[in-house]
């Protein structure tokens, strides 16, 4: 939204509104995945158009989503049992405070079947407790995760299950950040979907109604949330095998087996990623290590891997992990990031001169500083900033990076512990 006395742009995505990709451009390069995701919530995201400025940013998202969710196996009802996945992205996203993923994943829930009640809190049962309980300690900022949490999940689910449910909310962690750091417009029909049920419980549209020229009342439509039928699994499984080549392109030369996929990342990219190898779901791992591939690939980025790391860094520091923070001085020694650039990061402060930091530098890691927490803290200077400093690119990059370091952050708590 723009500040009533000047008329500043206050989120990142009214700075990327003119670089964002049409929608019927994204229609020909992958009409296969944006129908598949239409059958699941209903609509096809604002998202996209920002996420493939950065084409490894809208990459990254579409590999993460179906291997994540064990899709479209987990609609068969295959793994952990959907309503109570799509329960636990709710909580997550309800607790990182993201009122566009909190819109989305209570239609997902509620389509998944999902009670209302459950949604709401209103009545639960022992299952969907230990699941939100779990969802919203790995998801606040710092994290409250302890392990008789998983302790608990596990008490009501296989290993096997309990993961798939935990990799459901780390997969927010990706989402989650992303949206509400760039403060990507809420689509009408999803705030339709959801806002008479979710409305009273304290969510509302927040910073993403910005792009909507006057309030939008809602139509009442929680009753109208189609549950799962034949007619969700029709137009998935028909465009299944198109969006299965997107995803073997995205995927040509990651290694099958988790360890042989971290040995690649860590001796190629110099990012070494454990919990590839803790994670028992192998689809998820090799789509995890895919993702840091081309993320992580000097020919693809905008930013610098040596910039990136930098980053990374601002953003775990912020956050309190301190193995993620290790990863990230790694990774910038490995790109040629010198130990005296890496300290004077590491004291980084905003509203402090930066000693031996260019403009454009300073933008990025002010940027990630801003989006680190749950909510992000952007404002209008800071957006103004990046505007004159980075490109849009660029912009989407860090704020695709911040997201997977989100996710990669949700991970770590939930293994290392």
């Amino acid at each position: 939204m723009e500040t009533a006395d000047t008329g500043r742009k206050t989120t990142l995505a009214q700075a990327l509104a003119k670089d964002r990709v049409d929608f019927d451009e994204l229609e020909s390069r992958y009409q296969p995945v944006l129908t598949m995701v239409n059958a699941l919530i209903g609509v096809v995201p604002n998202c996209d158009p920002y996420l493939e400025i950065w084409e490894p940013g809208f990459r990254s998202y579409n590999l993460l989503v179906p291997n994540f969710l064990n899709l479209p196996a987990s609609l068969m009802g295959v793994g952990a049992p959907k309503d109570i996945v799509g329960l636990g992205m709710y909580a997550s996203s309800r607790a990182a405070e993201c009122a566009y993923c909190s819109a989305h994943t209570c239609s997902f829930a509620l389509r998944r079947g999902s009670s209302a009640e459950a949604v709401t809190g209103e009545e639960r049962t022992d299952e969907e407790a230990a699941t939100v309980a779990i969802a919203e300690a790995l998801s606040t900022v710092p994290h409250h995760y302890t392990p008789d949490l998983a302790q608990e999940l596990r008490r009501h689910y296989s290993a096997s299950d309990a993961e798939w449910i935990v990799l459901g909310v780390a997969m927010m962690g990706f989402l989650n950040k992303f949206m509400d750091a760039v403060g990507v417009e809420l689509e009408e029909e999803s705030i339709n979907d959801v806002a008479e049920l979710i409305g009273p419980t304290g969510w509302s549209v927040g910073q993403h109604d910005w792009a909507h020229e006057e309030e939008i009342e809602p139509d009442g439509g929680v009753d109208e949330v189609p549950v799962d039928s034949w007619r969700t699994m029709i137009p998935v499984l028909r465009n299944a095998p198109g969006a299965i080549r997107l995803e073997r392109a995205w995927m040509s030369g990651i290694p099958k087996g988790p360890t042989r996929g971290r040995t690649m990342i860590a001796e190629e990219y110099g990012f070494d990623e454990p919990v590839l190898t803790e994670m028992a779901h192998a689809k998820a791992a090799r789509a995890l290590t895919s993702m840091l591939r081309h993320n992580l690939d000097a020919s693809q980025s905008e930013l610098s891997i040596g910039l990136k790391a930098l980053v990374g860094l601002v953003f775990a520091q912020r956050i309190g992990n301190e193995s993620l923070a290790d990863s990230a001085r790694s990774l910038a020694e490995t790109h040629g990031v010198s130990a005296e650039r890496v300290s004077a990061v590491e004291e980084f402060d905003p509203s402090v001169p930066a000693n031996g930091l260019d403009e454009r530098a300073v933008a990025a890691l002010t940027v990630a500083h801003a989006i680190a927490p749950s909510p992000a803290e952007m404002s209008a200077d800071i957006v103004e900033q990046a505007e004159k400093n980075l490109s849009s690119s660029e912009i989407v990059e860090i704020s695709v990076w911040v997201s997977i370091s989100q996710l990669l952050h949700r991970l770590r708590v939930y293994y290392e512990k």
